[in-house]
């Protein structure tokens, strides 16, 4: 297998004990240029009672050290930090990434409902704050079919554990011909 592929297998790993832990099964891992794990994250909204506690936003409050020089008051430039995610980033986890300078992000599923990540970075002129910012992070959406599938059953099981069972991730499943 190659390292993408890895690192979101750690991803699942912490989307599971999301699902454990009786909230959204979304996980995230930070890795550094060398490879090296930085931080692991989980969606704990619910766990935690936090809506902004979503799995991207753990693991970038966890990896604080290798984004920010507290001693200058800066973010380091040129981190070459790589976020993992079961899951297509939100709006906010979408502005928390950008603006931690992290470099690339690779999810496993497409999010077609409240996924922003490849709809804000192809904004010709919506967003002009994030464009130039934008240009310097390269995104690999949903590389792996088995993965992407993964993920789409956990969220849809989530959801129908809610009683949501007319959700986008049902939906999509049912024209799966996998």
């Amino acid at each position: 297998m190659d390292k993408h592929y890895d690192n979101l297998l750690l991803a699942f790993e912490e989307a599971e004990k999301a699902k454990d832990e009786g909230t959204f099964p979304i996980g995230a891992v930070i890795v550094d240029a060398d490879g090296t794990v930085v931080s692991r994250g989980r969606n704990r909204v619910f766990s935690s009672g936090d809506s902004t506690a979503h799995a991207e936003m753990d693991a970038i409050r966890k990896a604080g050290a290798k984004i920010l020089n507290l001693e200058g008051k800066r973010f380091i430039p040129n981190n070459e930090l790589i976020l993992y995610t079961t899951c297509e980033p939100c709006p906010m986890c979408t502005g928390t990434i950008v603006l931690s300078l992290i470099k690339k992000v690779v999810w496993a599923a497409n999010d077609t409902d409240i996924g922003a990540f490849k709809k804000f970075k192809e904004l010709d002129n919506g967003l002009p704050i994030y464009n130039d910012m934008f240009q310097n992070i390269e995104f690999v959406a949903a590389p792996y079919r088995d993965l992407e599938l993964r993920q789409r059953k956990l969220l849809a099981a989530w959801n129908n554990s809610r009683g949501y069972t007319d959700n986008h991730w049902n939906n999509e499943l049912i024209y799966d011909t996998d």
